[in-house]
């Protein structure tokens, strides 16, 4: 069984201090701390308990603090209740032959390091172990980095949502609806029998 997408047990990457595992009920003051601080409009507390209770995939990436190398800024940092630096963490619902991301967050001390995209990853071996053709997800228009981090892994934008996000008390924001195929595509080269 891929390690990524076990979620009966923690993962340990090659570097040993870093973990992939499910969240737990225990997480989510931090994970909602740090939703509030990456995000102008967060999910509660309450949206990470009703996507537990729900059974969908959730899961946290944290590492294991090493003060010889930590930077210092870290002492400020989330941390989960085990004392693990939080790095991040996301959300994502099971559907018939497709999956949906629903939330994914970077903490921003830890952004910028590569960790979205390493969750991403995660996310699209654990669609292709479930048997998913496609993984869906929406994201602001005006988030340009996220946009650019999803096309970097592979997500083609597939339309828009008009009005989908609340932007201020008179407006709203357009979703960008985008997909990743999971399934190979066929060989161009290959001849038909």
């Amino acid at each position: 069984m891929n390690p990524l997408v076990d979620d009966t047990q923690p993962a340990v990457s090659a570097d040993a201090a870093l973990l992939w595992r499910p969240m737990t009920a225990a997480d989510l003051d931090a994970v909602a701390e740090v939703a509030k601080t990456a995000h102008p409009h967060p999910w509660s507390r309450r949206h990470y308990e009703d996507s537990l209770a729900a059974g969908h995939w959730a899961r946290v990436l944290a590492r294991r603090p090493d003060p010889r190398h930590d930077p210092p800024h870290w002492v400020h940092a989330p941390a989960t209740p085990e004392g693990d630096w939080l790095l991040g963490f996301l959300v994502a619902m099971p559907g018939v032959e497709e999956g949906h991301l629903l939330d994914v967050t970077v903490a921003p001390v830890h952004q910028r390091h590569g960790w979205g995209g390493w969750m991403l990853r995660a996310l699209a071996d654990w669609g292709r172990a479930q048997g998913f053709a496609q993984l869906w997800l929406e994201v602001r228009r005006s988030n340009a980095a996220a946009r650019a981090l999803y096309a970097r892994c592979g997500w083609v934008e597939a339309g828009v949502r008009k009005d989908y996000y609340p932007d201020t008390a008179q407006r709203r924001e357009d979703a960008i609806v985008m997909r990743l195929d999971l399934r190979p595509a066929p060989d161009a080269t290959a001849t038909p029998r």
